[in-house]
């Protein structure tokens, strides 16, 4: 079962730094049938700076109980820079 589609905890991690998402792509590669497995996943594919804001470009696929993947696409979205940087962030 598929829990969320085009969701994850990153919109949780940016917060008030998330500006707007600003696009979308998605290709169906495989059917879905009742009963599937899906395993979404969600990575970032790049980083493009601006002076005051950023646009991150997030690679998604979901793959289901087999390994076959079904579903590729992108998304970007637009954040607000941080004062001070992100902790952690290398």
């Amino acid at each position: 079962m598929f829990h969320r589609c085009g969701a994850s905890n990153f919109a949780l991690a940016v917060g008030d730094a998330l500006i707007a998402f600003t696009e979308q792509s998605s290709k169906f590669l495989k059917p879905v049938y009742p009963g599937d497995t899906l395993y979404p996943m969600i990575e970032i594919a790049a980083l493009t700076p601006q002076r005051s804001t950023g646009v991150v470009t997030l690679a998604a696929t979901v793959h289901n109980q087999r390994g076959e993947l079904v579903l590729s696409g992108e998304q970007k979205i637009l954040l607000r820079k941080r004062r001070g940087g992100v902790s952690g962030a290398r």
